[in-house]
């Protein structure tokens, strides 16, 4: 087993009125073994060790795809479902403040992400400056 160094971020949010907030944020170097667990940082999915992570992109690239157009699709339907089973009347109001506050996520984070397999493809389009 190896030990790896890897940059971490924790962000402590609310749900407000104006939706998620944040209000703090923990930045630090974290050890972890390269059989840790992960997952995917947009869409959630299990993606095994770390040691097998494919991709892995810099804060920037995420900045830089958010703000030419790119919304992390599977997460909005999964939360767009969860409000519906709920029976939120609001939901396209409620929708347009949760993407409101990832993209507020995106713009302050300063960590790596990691991706899977699918979220790499939707959004590697998106990458480059137009």
């Amino acid at each position: 087993m190896t030990q790896i160094e890897v940059p971490s971020e924790t962000i402590v949010v609310e749900m407000g009125e104006d939706g998620l907030n944040i209000l703090e944020t923990f930045m630090q170097m974290s050890g972890m073994d390269d059989s840790a667990p992960v997952q995917c940082d947009i869409c959630s999915k299990p993606l095994g060790k770390m040691k097998d992570v494919k991709h892995i992109e810099s804060p920037e690239s995420i900045t830089i795809a958010e703000r030419n157009g790119f919304k992390p699709e599977q997460m909005l339907k999964a939360t767009e479902n969860m409000l519906k089973e709920e029976g939120e009347e609001n939901h396209d109001e409620l929708m347009e403040i949760v993407l409101d506050s990832w993209k507020s996520i995106v713009d302050k984070s300063e960590t790596p992400w990691v991706l899977c397999d699918e979220c790499y493809e939707s959004i590697k389009n998106f990458k480059s400056k137009r």
